[in-house]
Parts: structure tokens; C-alpha cells; sequence
């Protein structure tokens, strides 16, 4: 039962999370957008790299949980990263 919650909880969580699909840059330079995002997405998997959370028991339920529980608050903190890192190189998302 407590697996089937941590699941649902996942997948209500991962919708709270959105990225900016369309961003154009504020001064109307034509800069390579793929190269800028992809130098933000390396910066956030780069500073989340060595995100865990601690263990509170050895058993594989507790275990899963946190690995869940982890991979969300990942993908969620890189979300943010990106968007912040384009937001500085200059870009808006729409």
C-alpha cells in the first residue's frame, strides 16, 4: 500500500513541475538556443549530481521510497536550474 502511495505521490508531484518549452531571447539576438540549453541542462545535472537523501531503514520498501522521493526532488531542483540558467543568458519563456 505504501509503495502504490509513493507512486501516486510521484506522479501528482511530477505534473507540479513544468519546463518552459518556446524561450526567445529579450533583446532579439539569434543565438543558438539548443547549444545555450544544453549547456544549462549539463550545469543542473552537474550541481544535483550528489543529491540523496539519508536512509531510514534497510528494508527495500523504505528504500524505494527514498529513491522515488529522491528522483523527483532531482528532476524538480534541475527544472528549476534551467529555467533560471536561460533566464540569465537572457532568454523569456513563453
Amino acid at each position: 500500500m505504501r509503495c502504490v502511495f509513493m507512486i501516486l505521490l510521484a506522479l501528482t508531484l511530477c505534473a507540479c513541475t513544468t519546463s518552459v518549452r518556446n524561450w526567445t531571447r529579450i533583446d532579439g539576438q539569434t543565438t543558438d538556443i539548443a547549444q545555450d540549453k544544453a549547456r544549462c541542462q549539463y550545469e543542473a545535472k552537474a550541481a544535483t549530481a550528489s543529491y540523496h537523501s539519508s536512509p531510514s531503514a534497510d528494508d527495500k520498501t523504505s528504500g524505494m521510497g527514498n529513491a522515488v522521493g529522491d528522483g523527483i526532488v532531482i528532476a524538480q531542483k534541475q527544472v528549476e536550474l534551467i529555467n533560471d540558467c536561460l533566464r540569465v543568458k537572457g532568454y523569456v519563456g513563453q
